[in-house]
């Protein structure tokens, strides 16, 4: 990564940060490159000075996350957050995702001997 290419909200990680940190700001001094940032996930503030070689090291997430997923596996994963809030809100409802055809006045018998 370049001097240049380092700006405000701008994601980045590497071996010099224990986690993704978000860009606040840069100072350029010379050939070393000040960078204010906090971490992603428990939001400590990072102001390292970094040469060339450090910034070599550093990967930055793109501006615009590209939507190149795979659709099936998207399917899958909403699908299961979609049967998870169903159950829920209605814990009868995993019974019928096996395939059997109940239906709550049959269930209240068998719920009722246990």
């Amino acid at each position: 990564m370049k001097k240049q290419d380092l700006k405000a909200n701008l994601i980045i990680s590497g071996p010099i940060f224990p986690e993704p940190v978000q860009v606040m700001m840069t100072h350029d001094m010379g050939d070393l490159v000040k960078v204010i940032g906090k971490g992603l996930r428990s939001e400590k503030f990072y102001d390292p000075l970094l040469d060339a070689d450090q910034l070599d090291t550093i990967t930055a997430s793109p501006e615009r996350e590209p939507f190149d997923g795979d659709p099936i596996r998207f399917r899958l994963g909403i699908e299961g957050l979609r049967l998870g809030l169903a159950y829920e809100y209605d814990p009868y409802f995993s019974l019928s995702i096996d395939g059997l055809i109940r239906c709550r006045t049959n269930l209240r018998p068998f719920t009722t001997t246990f």
